[in-house]
């Protein structure tokens, strides 16, 4: 389990450490919402107006694939050489890769940029967890992973639905947007750089590679997570990947009503993720949060899949939809508050780099799946695989154990 450190954000404890993350939630909103707002770029018909859902589902699935392949080197290396050198650079390429996109739009280079995407989100992920985890302790872990997972999710959704409002709603130019987003993320960059410290214990030796993770994934919970992580990973590559095509294909993008619609989920699952998290600190459990957040993730997906065609019936059935996102906001925030309890600080870079590993292996299979799913069978078929990851989740969140309590 992790030692004791001081409390951190929100809770009494060192001004410094509080500030420090404090700027690194802000640099994670800033680099997420760049970067989402690319994927709402890149997979609109007015920047490759002749690409098809599998096309797409490849061209998308480059991201995650990249970072499946350097994930667990960035991890280790969160533990050999500290978590702030890598997520700077995380920042930094992550810059590049954005202003390599607003030159070009050529087919084959934004496999190349894309890929330099998932370069950056492997280091992001794997040293901004380790840094989140170092800084908790016991009574506040579930909060400040909660408070991860919601910056993460206003970046995601402030950035992607930005992108797709600027580019249908206002006909912004896909290049403006590139630049913009290149400027943000290097303010992220100086933000990093003067305000984030670094938390790597000094009495930690340097860690071997193979080593660090052959103690990681020796353990039998880390292993076991991973059943319940990818298929959840790859709904969620799904949905990025195709929300805005199939929007665009069901001719409701004109609507007034989607917006309501997104401000209700948007709304509700933050709310939900801050509260479950503390109530999952307080009792100390995390699967009992785990289970009933899948659960009503899959009834969350159901109407939502079911229903993008009519938003009035949508929006019929908003108390209903109100229900299933404050139930599915409980999950994010325990499943990465189980891998912090069962994970050492001296590994923590590593166990978050399988982690990030995991979250790749989704990000590929989601969009590749869903592409070819959509392609030859439609919105029900989207639907049926969707329901079949869910299950596999839940089943294998049955299989857990509860952490010990520290």
């Amino acid at each position: 389990m992790h030692e004791e450190t001081p409390p951190a954000l929100g809770f009494p404890g060192r001004r410094q450490v509080r500030l420090s993350l404090f700027f690194l939630y802000t640099a994670t909103l800033v680099m997420r919402a760049a970067a989402f707002m690319t994927i709402a770029v890149i997979t609109s018909g007015k920047y490759q107006a002749d690409i098809n859902f599998a096309e797409t589902g490849l061209l998308v699935s480059f991201y995650p694939i990249a970072e499946l392949l350097t994930v667990m080197y960035f991890g280790v290396l969160c533990d050999r050489v500290g978590r702030k050198p890598i997520l700077l650079f995380s920042h930094a390429i992550t810059a590049v890769a954005t202003l390599c996109l607003a030159l070009t739009n050529y087919v084959y280079l934004l496999f190349v940029f894309t890929a330099l995407y998932g370069i950056g989100a492997a280091a992001k992920t794997s040293s901004t967890l380790t840094m989140v985890a170092d800084s908790a302790s016991p009574r506040n872990r579930a909060q400040l992973m909660a408070t991860f997972d919601i910056v993460t999710f206003l970046g995601l959704a402030g950035g992607y639905f930005s992108g797709f409002v600027l580019l249908n709603w206002y006909n912004v130019a896909p290049v403006v947007l590139f630049y913009v987003q290149t400027v943000a993320i290097l303010v992220s960059v100086v933000m990093v750089w003067v305000f984030v410290i670094e938390t790597r214990a000094k009495q930690v030796s340097r860690v071997r590679a193979w080593d660090a993770l052959r103690r990681v994934a020796s353990k039998r919970e880390v292993r076991d997570l991973l059943p319940v992580y990818i298929p959840i990973i790859s709904i969620y590559g799904m949905v990025i990947s195709f929300l805005e095509k199939i929007v665009e294909d069901a001719g409701v993008l004109s609507r007034p009503g989607l917006g309501p619609v997104l401000a209700i989920l948007g709304l509700s699952l933050v709310g939900s993720m801050i509260v479950n998290a503390w109530f999952s600190d307080r009792l100390k459990v995390r699967r009992p949060f785990m289970l009933f957040g899948l659960i009503f993730f899959g009834i969350l997906s159901a109407l939502l899949v079911q229903n993008l065609n009519n938003i009035d019936g949508l929006l019929s059935m908003w108390p209903l939809l109100l229900i299933a996102s404050l139930g599915a906001g409980a999950f994010p925030p325990a499943v990465l508050a189980y891998l912090a309890d069962i994970t050492k600080k001296e590994t923590s870079g590593t166990a978050f780099g399988i982690y990030s590993l995991v979250l790749g292996f989704g990000f590929a299979v989601g969009p590749l799946l869903g592409g070819v799913t959509l392609q030859y069978f439609g919105l029900d078929g989207f639907l049926v695989l969707i329901g079949a990851f869910l299950a596999v989740a839940i089943i294998g969140v049955i299989r857990l154990k509860e952490p010990a309590k520290d």
